[in-house]
């Protein structure tokens, strides 16, 4: 079974990963198969949408797959080489995410000025009140600071060309995306008051997309683990009992070179 098939509405094939090879670890046999999106055997449980969305009706699939069969040519690329597959598509495919929540939060960004130079109460605009500024403030350094993270990870894919060898950078943009937009959006919404979590503004359903960029393409807590395998890997434990920033060490360590220095000095007067 396969819960959550994206899109399977419109789809006229399926592109199933399996495991072809019990015997070795998971991501050295898994294998990708395309399947026909009326093969026999192939069976709709149900239609899944997203929160709000009536129950029964959506765009994705709860699958249940009995006796399938396809062709061996259906296998896609090598046998075994599922997971690279998925992981490649995915490296840009969660960089694609992080472009669009750049767009979103700033269009969130551009609709909160609007509102909050447009709108007074107690006597003022909600632009002079110190905690709508701070709102402003934060949002527009969060969007520059996101947006030159998920550029220079973009130009890593181009100019490394190995999604593997960056694979922290895609990762980490991977982790922020959705707290910009959980942070971002909901601002925005809140300061467009009732108005911002009605059905007359598009507020509520960008913030939703904020959940669903936590969990699509892998949750946020797998992107962190693989964030820290990598960045622990750059570097050694130390030598002795203590840190290498350990303050008496460096002192005595720096004080032994001194006396060796001042010998070779004072053995060449």
């Amino acid at each position: 079974e396969k819960w959550f098939a994206s899109n399977y509405r419109y789809a006229s094939f399926l592109i199933v990963m399996v495991i072809t090879d019990p015997d070795v670890a998971v991501h050295r046999g898994s294998s990708m198969i395309l399947v026909p999106a009326d093969a026999e055997g192939l069976e709709v449980v149900s239609n899944v949408g997203i929160g709000g969305e009536p129950i029964g009706e959506g765009d994705h699939a709860y699958l249940r797959f009995t006796d399938v069969r396809v062709p061996a040519e259906n296998l896609l690329g090598e046998e075994g080489s599922g997971f690279a597959i998925a992981q490649t598509r995915l490296g840009g495919g969660r960089i694609h995410h992080g472009m669009r929540s750049v767009g979103v939060a700033q269009r969130a960004l551009d609709m909160m000025c609007e509102r909050v130079l447009s709108r007074e109460t107690k006597g003022s605009l909600l632009a002079e009140k110190q905690s709508i500024r701070h709102w402003i403030a934060d949002s527009w350094i969060q969007i520059q600071q996101f947006r030159l993270q998920v550029l220079h990870c973009a130009w890593l894919i181009d100019s490394v060309g190995d999604y593997a060898r960056i694979r922290q950078h895609i990762a980490g943009v991977k982790v922020a995306t959705p707290k910009l937009l959980i942070d971002v959006v909901y601002r925005a919404m809140h300061a467009h008051g009732s108005l911002g979590v009605s059905n007359e503004m598009p507020l509520l359903g960008m913030w939703t997309m904020a959940p669903i960029m936590g969990i699509a393409d892998g949750p946020t807590e797998v992107h962190k683990d693989t964030i820290a395998k990598q960045v622990v890997k750059g570097y050694e434990p130390s030598a002795g009992l203590f840190p290498t920033a350990h303050l008496p060490t460096r002192i005595e360590e720096a004080r032994r070179k001194v006396e060796e220095r001042l010998e070779h000095e004072v053995g060449n007067l």
